[in-house]
């Protein structure tokens, strides 16, 4: 059985996480440039300032993740594994994302911004770097998301409505479930 400590601890991670991602969404990535071309954002401190509090805010849910699970993986059985188990994927595939455009992408775009353009397919759809980065957001979101099914607690911050209002929601709701782990005690297994 988990500690309380651990708990705490990542309750603390959770909320942290989700102050993290409200924050980005809501005074960093609006900053950016909307239309311009993907080197040019990524060649600017505001990119490198919004991926490095991505990368933390991932690292801390990730941290959260964890302490969700141990707190009700006994209720949850199975889907609750399977879904933590998929959060905690795509946690550290998007925190693997983060990392590589704020110690790759950026110091690229900056020394060769026509090498960096050049990983955008000609035929104008998704190249490898977009899937690989869709992939590693979709299981994030689905992870959480099916997290969130066998939790209430975060059913009623589903809605989402727009990007950044979506991601404040969802920041909001690891806020108010990283602060409930937090004060847990833990549970007899």
């Amino acid at each position: 059985m988990p500690t309380s400590g651990l708990l705490r601890w990542s309750g603390v991670g959770l909320a942290a996480g989700g102050a993290l991602t409200l924050l980005i969404n809501a005074a960093l990535t609006p900053r950016l440039p909307a239309h311009a071309p993907f080197a040019e954002t990524a060649a600017s401190p505001l990119f490198v300032w919004r991926q490095g509090a991505s990368a933390v805010a991932a690292v801390c849910l990730l941290f959260g993740a964890v302490g969700l699970h141990l707190r009700q993986a006994a209720r949850a059985g199975w889907f609750g594994a399977l879904a933590f188990a998929l959060a905690f994927l795509g946690g550290a595939t998007l925190f693997a994302v983060e990392w590589g455009e704020v110690f790759v992408v950026h110091p690229l775009a900056l020394a060769a911004p026509p090498a960096l353009a050049a990983l955008e397919p000609a035929h104008g759809g998704p190249g490898l770097y977009d899937i690989g980065s869709m992939i590693a957001f979709s299981a994030f979101a689905l992870g959480w998301i099916l997290l969130a099914i066998a939790t209430p607690l975060l059913g009623a911050v589903l809605h989402v409505w727009g990007a950044v209002a979506g991601n404040a929601i969802l920041g909001a709701g690891w806020c108010w479930l990283g602060l409930e782990v937090a004060r847990a005690r833990p549970e007899a297994g």
